[in-house]
């Protein structure tokens, strides 16, 4: 036993004196100091672009916006943004710091551009209540190379580029050019509403350039069926960036080039210029692609509206003042038509309120559809809160949508030059209503 315990003390005192007293167990610095070397890596390169940044933020709730970005020592930060009129021509400054959150991260810690992306209330950017556009303002770096970082959002995991701008690009922002051309794209694609491309054969691929949405699709019809590829796009100084390419056969869309000069959009593509190219007429029908490129038709809260006839205008006014007179005291608002593709079904959610309480009123209808496109809906037995109105909604849906047959096609706005959706009643030729294709 005594031979055991003095083996045992020497073990102890072996390994007593190979430890060194203050030297961290890992080789190197210590990891606050490795982090602390990072946040002050990152913060010299976000400060040493003497230019400032070209950064392109792609939210989880859909579309791109683009930012034009100047850090200073003193963790403030100027930006544009193509979000509005205002963000393209006036600088705001604000603060930000870096700081390690899990990860080394870049916080943006006052109200800023990027905070309007943010704002939970919809009445800032029509986003969704408690969340805006879920995206981001405090971000985590993924990657850092000489002239570009990536980075990725701490809470929604949104997507951010960082580009550094030249002196050109700097001098053109700061003269409105991302203005200038935002608006220039606007007004092109409003007085071009049928876009195609040609890519590698005869196809008239139909391209559609939401900027509501921020998103590009191409459209194409083989065999009878309908193909699509879309992308969220971000404004830039020369046109428009895509988040990921568009493709058809192969063939890759990265970003659309405005040419001011002779009115066009052109993509390169495997080192060819193709030009995109205006149609007088739609190149594909709106029955091909309500629920595929466009996921609903929106029929606003008004008493007229372009593309609406006066027998809706008649029942519609008719179904308004019957909720309104009812026990509930209801106010009638817009109604958004959705359709599901795969399950032959459409949606009319209808938006009423009692008093400031907004509240849905859900119709379901299953449809049929010939191959001209004509339209058969069904409606299902109203519950909820739809069917508290069921009665005052008649003279639009048991005596007109759920009797008649119905063509959807577009209708172009001649004021505003906007395209809209069209429901036709094909019993009815003096039935018909309009609105917002989304």
């Amino acid at each position: 036993m005594k031979r055991y315990l003095v083996f045992i003390a020497l073990i102890l005192a072996l390994l007593a004196s190979c430890r060194k007293e203050g030297v961290d167990p890992a080789s190197g610095q210590r990891p606050e100091e490795r982090t602390e070397a990072k946040l002050h890596a990152y913060q010299s390169a976000l400060t040493g672009s003497n230019n400032g940044w070209i950064a392109y933020l792609y939210p989880q709730g859909g579309g791109g916006f683009s930012f034009f970005l100047k850090f200073t020592d003193s963790n403030r930060v100027s930006m544009m943004a193509d979000i509005s009129e205002t963000s393209t021509l006036e600088p705001f400054e604000s603060s930000y710091r870096l700081k390690s959150v899990l990860a080394p991260s870049l916080l943006f810690d006052t109200y800023n551009y990027l905070h309007l992306l943010a704002d939970p209330s919809p009445g800032v950017l029509g986003g969704v209540a408690g969340w805006g556009l879920y995206s981001d303002f405090e971000f985590s770096f993924d990657s850092l190379f000489n002239d570009s970082i990536t980075l990725r959002g701490n809470l929604l995991d949104s997507k951010m580029i960082l580009v550094k701008a030249t002196a050109a690009q700097e001098a053109s922002y700061e003269a409105g050019g991302l203005n200038t051309l935002v608006h220039e794209l606007l007004d092109y694609t409003a007085s071009n509403l049928n876009l195609y491309v040609l890519l590698g054969d005869d196809t008239k691929i139909q391209t559609t350039i939401n900027p509501n949405t921020k998103v590009i699709t191409l459209n194409w019809l083989k065999d009878n069926v309908i193909s699509s590829s879309a992308s969220a796009f971000a404004f830039t100084l020369t046109g428009i960036v895509l988040q990921q390419p568009v493709e058809y056969n192969g063939k890759k869309i990265y970003e659309l080039t405005w040419d001011n000069d002779n009115q066009v959009l052109y993509a390169m593509v495997d080192g060819q210029k193709v030009v995109v190219q205006a149609s007088p007429t739609p190149i594909l029908p709106l029955h091909l692609l309500i629920g595929v490129s466009y996921t609903d038709i929106i029929v606003p809260n008004a008493t007229d509206y372009p593309g609406w006839s006066e027998d809706f205008k008649t029942r519609r006014a008719t179904a308004a003042a019957s909720m309104q007179a009812g026990p509930y005291g209801l106010r009638m608002d817009r109604m958004q038509f959705l359709f599901s593709v795969p399950a032959n079904q459409m949606l009319l959610e209808l938006d009423i309120y009692q008093g400031s309480n907004k509240f849905l009123a859900d119709f379901l209808y299953n449809y049929t559809k010939t191959d001209e496109g004509v339209y058969k809906f069904s409606g299902v037995t109203p519950t909820g809160n739809a069917g508290l109105i069921v009665n005052d909604m008649a003279p639009l849906t048991t005596q007109r949508l759920n009797a008649d047959h119905f063509i959807l096609d577009y209708y172009i706005d001649q004021a505003s030059g906007s395209i809209l959706g069209q429901f036709k009643s094909v019993e009815h030729e003096d039935f018909t209503f309009t609105g917002t294709l989304n």
